[in-house]
C-alpha cells in the first residue's frame, strides 16, 4: 500500500533534499514545493527515508482531505473517519491553521474535532497496545486552506536533526539537516579524496554530519513505529551511496574545554587553535566550511564587520582550502568578494535559527 507523503524541508533547500532522495532512497512522481516535497512511497520506504536522509526536518502522512465550510459537517468528518487505521493513544496532540477559510477559530475546530473523536472511539475502540507498551500521544497536523482540511499525521516524532549522535553541543551550533545540505553543496562534483577542516568547530556538527552522511540513524525511534499500520520492526540497513569523497576531517576552536569534552565523547580530530591568527597545517589538499560566530550568541572581539573581514582573508589567503564554504548573515554580504585566485561557484539564501544567512562556496582556481 502507498501512502501520500510530504517532507518538510527548511526553505530554499529543497532542491538538496530531491537530490538526497534521488540518491538514497529514490521514488518516482515527486513534486518539489517550497519548503518540503509530496510524493507517493510504501511503508518500507517510509522506513528507509526516516533512517537514511539527513536533510528533511520531518515526514508527514496525508491520511484524509476534504471541504468543510461549518463546524457540524467537520463533526460529521471527523466521527466517520477511520481513526483506528492510525491512531495509537485516544489523546493525540493537534496543532492546526488556517488561511483564507470559514473556519478560522482554531480553539473551537480542536474541541470539534475532539469531540468527534470521542464518538469515534465508541465505534471503533483502540488497541490497548497504547496502555500496556506506554506509546505517547501522537501529533496530528490539521491545515485548512481556502476551506480545504488536509489531515496528516507526523511520522518522525522528533525533529530528524536530534539524530542522538552529539553528545556535547556548543553555544550555537548550526542544525544537523543544514549542516548536511551544506556540506552535500560543497562536496558536490569533488572527485579527489579530501581532509575536511571547520577552523571555528564549536561541538563539530559539521565534522560529525559528514562522516555520518551515508550512516543510517539507528540511535533513536520514530513516531510511525508505534502506528496501527506499522507491523513490522526496525532493522539495520547497510550503507548507503552517496558518500564524500573524504579522507578525515579536522577540527579547531579557541573553546578549549568544549574541544576537551567534544573529543572524550566521540571520534572526531579536534585541535585547540585561533584559527583566524594561526595557519592551518594539513597534509595534502583540504576544503573548509565555517560557521563562525557572529557576536550574538558566542561573543567576538571588535566589530563583527571587522571580525569576520580578518578570518575571511586569513582562510583564503594564508590557509588556501581548495574550497570553501562559510555562512553569514545576509545583512553582510557586501563585505566579501573572491580574490583573484578563487571563483564563486554558489551563493544561497535561506534562515538559520530565524536569521536571514547567504551560503557561500569559493572554488580554488
Amino acid at each position: 500500500m502507498e501512502y501520500r507523503l510530504f517532507l518538510i524541508i527548511p526553505p530554499g533547500l529543497e532542491d538538496l533534499a530531491l537530490k538526497e532522495v534521488e540518491s538514497k532512497c529514490p521514488v518516482s512522481g515527486i513534486d518539489v514545493l517550497k519548503g518540503g516535497l509530496e510524493l507517493n512511497a510504501d511503508l518500507d520506504w517510509i522506513v528507509k527515508a526516516h533512517t537514511l536522509l539527513k536533510v528533511p526536518t520531518r515526514m508527514l502522512m496525508r491520511v484524509t482531505e476534504f471541504k468543510v465550510r461549518d463546524f457540524p459537517k467537520l463533526h460529521q468528518k471527523f466521527v466517520n473517519f477511520k481513526w483506528n487505521q492510525f491512531l495509537s493513544h485516544p489523546e493525540p496532540v493537534f496543532e492546526i491553521s488556517c488561511s483564507k477559510s470559514r473556519l478560522m477559530h482554531t480553539g473551537r475546530i480542536e474541541e470539534t474535532i475532539r469531540g468527534a473523536l470521542a464518538d469515534a472511539l465508541v465505534r471503533q475502540p483502540l488497541n490497548r497496545d497504547w496502555e500496556k507498551k506506554n506509546y505517547p500521544p501522537q501529533t496530528f497536523y490539521v491545515r485548512l486552506v481556502d476551506d480545504n482540511l488536509t489531515l496528516s499525521l507526523d511520522l518522525t516524532g522528533e525533529p530528524l536533526y536530534k539524530r542522538g549522535l552529539q553528545i556535547i553541543k556548543g553555544e550555537a551550533p548550526i542544525r544537523e539537516n543544514l549542516a548536511s545540505a551544506f556540506l552535500m553543496e560543497l562536496f558536490q562534483g569533488l572527485e579527489q579524496e579530501v581532509t575536511l577542516v571547520d577552523p571555528m568547530c564549536g561541538s563539530g556538527t559539521f565534522l560529525t554530519e559528514a562522516i555520518n552522511f551515508r550512516r543510517p540513524l539507528h540511535l533513536r525511534p520514530f513516531a510511525f513505529e508505534t502506528a496501527p499500520f506499522f507491523k513490522g520492526k526496525m532493522v539495520r540497513l547497510p550503507l548507503v551511496t552517496m558518500p564524500f569523497p573524504l579522507k578525515e576531517v579536522q577540527g579547531f576552536d579557541l573553546n578549549e574545554v568544549l574541544i576537551k569534552k567534544v573529543s572524550e565523547n566521540s571520534e572526531l580530530k579536534l585541535t585547540v587553535q585561533d584559527s583566524v591568527k594561526t595557519p592551518i597545517r594539513i597534509d595534502g589538499e583540504f576544503i573548509m566550511i565555517c560557521n563562525p560566530p557572529y557576536g550574538e550568541r558566542i561573543k567576538i572581539e571588535g566589530k563583527r564587520g571587522s571580525f569576520l573581514r580578518e578570518a575571511w582573508q586569513k582562510f583564503m589567503t594564508v590557509d588556501k582550502p581548495l574550497r570553501f564554504g562559510w555562512v553569514l548573515p545576509s545583512d553582510m554580504d557586501d563585505l566579501f568578494k573572491a580574490p583573484s585566485n578563487y571563483k564563486l561557484l554558489t551563493k544561497r539564501h535561506l534562515k538559520n535559527g530565524g536569521m536571514a544567512v547567504t551560503y557561500w562556496i569559493w572554488e580554488r582556481v
